[in-house]
């Protein structure tokens, strides 16, 4: 755990937590296949004044400043959706050609968005244990597998989406109170725990793999955009700076590893 802590105001602040949420809600989308037809949400001028005002809060809290970045993390200063924004492609078709072209048809492409792709390709049981941790989170809070989802559960836009349902839970305990303080303090050791192990580790090498990418592209802003939001997060809920992967596996997966889609 870090040496500074953050506020307790901060930490517990109904408004920084629903800023919070915002934020790993819109991301998620950012990532999700242009199939679920995010597009529409993604260039919705009400979410996206939204996303604006909740990136606007936690560039303005004083808790949500690292006192040092990680490599390839980002200062609170570049936490602006602008580039996002100005990046979406005008149609959905578009986004969908793009999300093909940097993400391609096999995961093993160029910038896999899954976390187990990041693993050391000689350890396959720690991949498969890994999936098999973050499947445990998921059912631990009440979340299914679904047969409908096209992707892992270790998939960026899942993990993030997760990350925006604990802040949800939390928020809901808070304000009833009572005994489900508990239940509060709970969400809220799931959010540093599954950040700490599930996304601050390998987020900034696959935003690295989006610049090489497509430098100018919808990805890459968003890859950006989080790199420079996780930062804020590791302080907010009290995580050290990773030890940053260095870039995917590109050995054959293992057979543990297929059918296994998760949505939340």
């Amino acid at each position: 755990m870090s040496d500074q802590r953050p506020r307790a105001d901060a930490l517990y602040d109904p408004a920084i937590l629903t800023a919070r949420q915002v934020l790993y809600r819109y991301l998620s989308l950012a990532f999700s296949d242009p199939r679920s037809g995010c597009w529409t949400s993604l260039a919705n001028p009400d979410l996206q004044e939204c996303v604006n005002m909740a990136a606007t809060l936690i560039r303005s809290e004083p808790a949500a400043r690292a006192p040092e970045l990680g490599p390839g993390e980002r200062p609170l200063e570049s936490l602006d959706p602008g580039r996002i924004f100005s990046s979406i492609p005008s149609a959905a078709a578009e986004l969908n050609s793009e999300y093909e072209r940097v993400f391609g048809l096999l995961v093993s492409g160029s910038a896999p968005p899954y976390e187990t792709e990041y693993v050391d390709g000689k350890f396959t049981f720690q991949r498969s244990q890994q999936l098999a941790e973050i499947a445990g989170f998921y059912r631990a809070f009440g979340l299914e597998v679904s047969d409908e989802s096209p992707d892992r559960q270790d998939h960026v836009a899942l993990e993030l989406e997760f990350m925006a349902v604990l802040i949800g839970l939390e928020s809901r305990a808070a304000r009833h109170g009572g005994t489900d303080c508990a239940r509060a303090n709970i969400c809220r050791d799931g959010q540093q725990r599954f950040l700490e192990n599930h996304l601050i580790w390998w987020v900034p090498a696959f935003a690295r793999l989006l610049e090489r990418e497509l430098p100018n592209g919808f990805y890459t802003a968003a890859g950006d955009f989080l790199t420079a939001f996780l930062p804020a997060e590791r302080v907010l809920v009290d995580v050290t700076i990773p030890n940053v992967a260095s870039g995917p596996s590109l050995l054959e997966r293992p057979e543990e590893c297929e059918g296994c889609p998760m949505h939340v």
